[in-house]
């Protein structure tokens, strides 16, 4: 399954009831190649988030198109996954029902749906929670359970808002590992934004840099470093001169922010 995912020229004005106009986005031009895995970093209120939400659906750009494999992106669809940093699980539904949703609306059959599930709920490792509600879970494994739900719907695409920016150190941690783990074996094609430049790095095949706001992509990264990423590459020289390098442009932007 082929997801060519090709941003053009999308920008967002946001318009207020008193008639003054926020740029978010000045025009963006992005391509991402299918199993491709790009981390987009910049500054908080940059637009990331806003480019995000246009390519999930769950927002129209002010000008510009979204394709996904050569189709105009008009609206959400199954054929993109979107993980949110706010745990967004039904909480009258349990872990297997959270991850099964999306398939039995699709009118899969129960036993295909009650297998998918499974595979995921072991894949997370979530194994022994599946009867638990969210609000007996902790953050990190809300989180194992969104991720899981957004795989078991098989997307095209893996679109991730800060996915665990509400989590300890620790456990962030453990979930970038699980989930670069899960792409590594799956080779999904995912779209992950996040503020955090350890995390860009070490996710990410390619890490896009966002500009202060309105937001635009000013560079681009590649990451070379070999999979499967062991979380010890962290401290190697050519992580920490990726990081000093991402750092200085990150804290230039933060700095034209603070100026405006």
């Amino acid at each position: 399954m082929s997801s060519q995912l090709s941003i053009q020229g999308v920008s967002r004005i946001f318009s207020s009831p008193k008639g003054l106009s926020t740029q978010a986005l000045t025009p963006v031009d992005f391509e991402v190649r299918e199993n491709d895995f790009v981390t987009i970093l910049g500054p908080s209120g940059c637009g990331k988030s806003t480019l995000l939400r246009i390519v999930a659906g769950l927002d129209q750009p002010t000008t510009g198109q979204v394709l996904l494999d050569g189709q105009t992106v008009q609206g959400p669809g199954a054929d993109r996954g979107m993980v949110f940093q706010s745990y967004t699980l039904f909480p009258w539904l349990t872990v297997t029902q959270n991850i099964r949703f999306g398939l039995r609306e699709r009118g899969m059959p129960e036993r295909e749906q009650k297998e998918r599930a499974d595979f995921f709920i072991a894949k997370v490792g979530l194994r022994g929670f599946e009867q638990h509600f969210p609000k007996q879970l902790s953050g990190g494994m809300q989180q194992r359970t969104a991720i899981a739900r957004a795989l078991a719907n098989d997307p095209k695409i893996l679109l991730l808002d800060e996915p665990f920016g509400a989590l300890d150190n620790q456990t962030r941690v453990l979930m970038q590992e699980l989930l670069l783990g899960i792409w590594e074996s799956a080779q999904k094609t995912v779209l992950f934004v996040t503020h955090d430049i350890d995390e860009a790095i070490f996710m990410a095949n390619r890490v896009a840099v966002f500009s202060a706001r309105p937001g635009r992509i000013k560079t681009e990264l590649p990451v070379n470093f070999p999979h499967p990423r062991h979380y010890t590459i962290k401290t190697s020289p050519e992580f920490m001169a990726l990081k000093a390098q991402l750092t200085e442009e990150i804290r230039a932007e933060a700095m034209a922010t603070d100026a405006h």
